[in-house]
């Protein structure tokens, strides 16, 4: 019962991933971010497979192995949905046999799309092409990637909640952003990424380089 997908950016050197459902709070569930890949594991989700994933990457550098050893790890795995999208820019995925149609997953150029419980087949394939014809940061073509998901079907249930989350080069979230409860989730995650933007920078430098940070109040009132 969600959508979601993760993806890369050669320029900014950026990797996340942007999910979005009809239950609540998605974001404290689905996805997981590393410096060198993402994961997902989703459907009757176990969020105890993500830390398996990102560890078997670190240890081996091989999304097979990391795909393998969350499967290896989950019980009931044909309940299970998962997914891994690294830097090298290869992304596999596995649905089982119990997730609810129509649903799977699909690789496009630097992105994966991963879904069940969908509208209709164009879901994932729209995901994709809206993250590839969408210019500008990594967060705006995962948010643009979700609405084309949406445009084309997205879940057959309502959305309630959808979040971002962005690593950057460091070993802490550039963007985790969460609309918990919402009749518009995918909107309320653009605008609040519109909100974000302008700040993360600077939230950075007070993570890196606090003698040169400027006052959050000075912060908040970039827009």
């Amino acid at each position: 019962m969600t959508f979601a997908l993760a993806g890369l950016c050669r320029e900014s050197g950026q990797i996340g991933c942007a999910v979005t459902t009809s239950s609540v709070c998605v974001g404290a569930r689905c996805g997981r971010v590393a410096a060198d890949c993402v994961v997902f594991s989703q459907a009757r989700t176990d969020p105890r497979l993500h830390q398996v994933g990102l560890d078997a990457h670190a240890r081996t550098g091989d999304p097979a192995a990391a795909i393998e050893a969350m499967k290896a790890a989950a019980t009931s795995l044909h309940w299970r949905q998962l997914g891994i999208l690294d830097r090298s820019g290869t992304a596999l995925h596995f649905t089982g046999e119990s997730c609810l149609p129509s649903c799977g997953g699909l690789a496009g150029n630097d992105c994966l799309a991963l879904g069940n419980y969908l509208g209709s087949d164009e879901v994932l394939p729209s995901m994709v092409q809206g993250f590839e014809i969408t210019a500008g940061s990594l967060a705006k073509r995962l948010i643009a990637g979700l609405e084309a998901g949406l445009s084309s079907g997205g879940e057959l249930d309502p959305l309630q909640s959808a979040a971002l989350l962005i690593y950057s080069g460091e070993t802490f979230a550039y963007a985790d952003l969460r609309v918990d409860k919402s009749p518009n989730p995918i909107a309320d995650l653009d605008l609040l990424w519109r909100d974000w933007e302008p700040k993360a920078d600077a939230y950075v430098i007070r993570t890196l380089d606090p003698d040169s940070a400027i006052p959050s109040r000075e912060v908040e009132k970039q827009a």
